[in-house]
C-alpha cells in the first residue's frame, strides 16, 4: 500500500511541475489540464491497484474464479476507458495531442502488461501449453512495455523542456533529475536484457539439446513447472 501511495504522490508532484512548466496563468487551460490529469490519475490508481492485486493473487492458493473475473473485468474497463479518453484527445485537443496523449499511452502499456501477465498466469493454473514458452512471452512482454514506457517518458520530458526552455529554475532542476532517473533506468533495463541474452547464448553453446530419443528414454517432467518436457538440455 505504501508503494502505491509513493507512486501516486510522485505522479501528482510531477504533474504540478508539468503544469508550472507548460501553462500560462489562464483559467481555461488550467481547468482542462486539471480535469485531464484527474481522470487519468483516477484510472492510473486503479491500474496500480490491479497490478498489486495480481501480484498478490499469483502467490495465493485456491483463488476463487469470481476473483479472477472481477480483476479481468476491471482491467478491461480501464483499458476501454483509456482508449475512449485517447479518442477524445484526438477529436478535441489536437493542438496538444503529444502532451495529452502521453499519459494515455503509458497507461495503455501498463494495463496491457498486467493483462498479458495475468492471462499467462491463468494458463499456468490450467496447465495448458509448454511452460518455457509462457515464461518467454511474459519476459518479453514486460521488457518491451517497460522499455517503451521509459523511452516515451524520456521523450515526454525532452518535449516539455523544449516547450519550456532552459532557464535554470527549480522546474528545470526537477526535469533534469527526472530525465536522469529515467535514463538510468532505461540503461539498466537494456543492460539487464543484454546480460539475459548473453546467458541464453552461453547456455545454448555449453549445453547441447537432448535428442527426441533421450527425452523418450528418460520420460521426465520439468523439475520447475512439472510439465512434460518437449525439449531439454
Amino acid at each position: 500500500r505504501q508503494h502505491m501511495y509513493d507512486r501516486a504522490l510522485n505522479f501528482l508532484l510531477f504533474k504540478v511541475v508539468f503544469v508550472g512548466a507548460i501553462l500560462e496563468p489562464r483559467w481555461e487551460e488550467l481547468l482542462i489540464w486539471t480535469a485531464w490529469f484527474t481522470i487519468l490519475g483516477f484510472l492510473r490508481v486503479f491500474s496500480m491497484l490491479c497490478r498489486d492485486r495480481f501480484e498478490f493473487l499469483t502467490v495465493s492458493p485456491n483463488v476463487p474464479t469470481s476473483v479472477h473475473v472481477k480483476l479481468l473485468t476491471m482491467l478491461s474497463m480501464i483499458l476501454i476507458s483509456n482508449i475512449a479518453w485517447f479518442i477524445l484527445c484526438i477529436s478535441v485537443f489536437r493542438s496538444m495531442l503529444l502532451l495529452l496523449s502521453f499519459e494515455c499511452f503509458t497507461l495503455f502499456l501498463d494495463t496491457i502488461q498486467t493483462l498479458v501477465k495475468y492471462i499467462i498466469h491463468l494458463g499456468d493454473l490450467s496447465r495448458q501449453g509448454p511452460c518455457e514458452s509462457r515464461r518467454m512471452v511474459q519476459y518479453y512482454t514486460e521488457f518491451i512495455t517497460d522499455t517503451m514506457i521509459l523511452v516515451t517518458t524520456l521523450g515526454h520530458y525532452l518535449h516539455i523542456m523544449y516547450l519550456h526552455g532552459i532557464s535554470f529554475t527549480l522546474i528545470d532542476a526537477v526535469l533534469f533529475l527526472n530525465m536522469r532517473s529515467v535514463f538510468n533506468n532505461l540503461r539498466k533495463k537494456l543492460a539487464s536484457h543484454q546480460a539475459y541474452r548473453q546467458a541464453l547464448s552461453n547456455m545454448q553453446a555449453l549445453y547441447p539439446s537432448a535428442s527426441e530419443k533421450q527425452l523418450a528414454d528418460y520420460n521426465d517432467d520439468c523439475a520447475i513447472c512439472r510439465d512434460t518436457m518437449t525439449s531439454a538440455k
